[in-house]
């Protein structure tokens, strides 16, 4: 009888159990493949989808649509003169008229963002606000329309002695915003001193930005019922397009 060896039959074991891990580890392989491939061809077709819908909605009037170009070809070239002279008023003006003629147009939606983002960070003005005053106002003035960036950095403490049937707040004194609470930042944007009274204040965060609904000068304060015991700041940095 034909004896095979012992470690022959050991390594042909070893082989054989190698052979089927690399059948395996190909077809794990190649199936991880036809995904990432198939992955691949969805992503594709969904940017497919997206550019269709972000199509520029142009006219079907031949004559029509030369007129757009035309427009739009010496709108896109008077935008670039103003931004290069820093008038980013006048250029998101024009960026603006674009959109509205020929909705979804790449360059003038990117040129409204870009203007906006210039305007919040052309001035800069830094206030200390204090949580034992009242209004306090931050020296700048807003203007209608442009963006306002807001960073602001500092704690303070709202001292209100009570018994324990609390303190209500005075009807009058109610916000009309349900996100003001006792110790917010708020502000407001006042071109006569009867705003102070009038107008409707809101909250401003640290990061925060928003677009000034009227010209006037920016305003800030604590919420507080009295502010006179309250302790603490506010440092505020405003950037914006301020008005004169």
């Amino acid at each position: 009888m034909l004896r095979i060896p012992l470690l022959f039959i050991v390594l042909a074991a070893c082989l054989a159990i190698d052979f089927q891990q690399s059948v395996f580890a190909q077809n794990a392989n190649l199936k991880r493949f036809q995904q990432q491939q198939q992955q691949l061809q969805r992503r594709m077709d969904q940017a497919v989808k997206d550019a269709a819908k972000n199509q520029p909605d142009l006219p079907s009037d031949p004559e029509l649509l030369s007129l757009h170009k035309e427009f739009i070809v010496k709108a896109e070239k008077l935008a670039g003169e103003y931004e290069r002279k820093k008038q980013y008023d006048k250029a998101r003006e024009v960026f603006e008229a674009m959109s509205r003629l020929v909705p979804k147009y790449p360059e003038a939606e990117a040129g409204v963002k870009r203007m906006l983002q210039m305007q919040s960070m052309r001035d800069r003005q830094l206030v200390r606000v204090e949580a034992n005053s009242g209004w306090q106002d931050s020296g700048a003035q807003l203007q209608k329309g442009m963006p306002v960036h807001v960073e602001v950095q500092g704690t303070w403490k709202v001292v209100l002695e009570t018994g324990p049937e609390g303190v209500e707040i005075p009807e009058k004194m109610k916000p009309r915003d349900s996100r003001i609470k006792l110790g917010t930042l708020i502000g407001v944007i006042a071109s006569t001193p009867g705003d102070l009274e009038t107008a409707k204040p809101f909250v401003v965060k640290n990061g925060g930005d928003f677009v000034a609904d009227n010209s006037g000068r920016f305003f800030l304060k604590m919420f507080d019922l009295d502010p006179t015991d309250n302790q603490g700041e506010m440092m505020v940095l405003i950037q914006s397009t301020f008005g004169k």
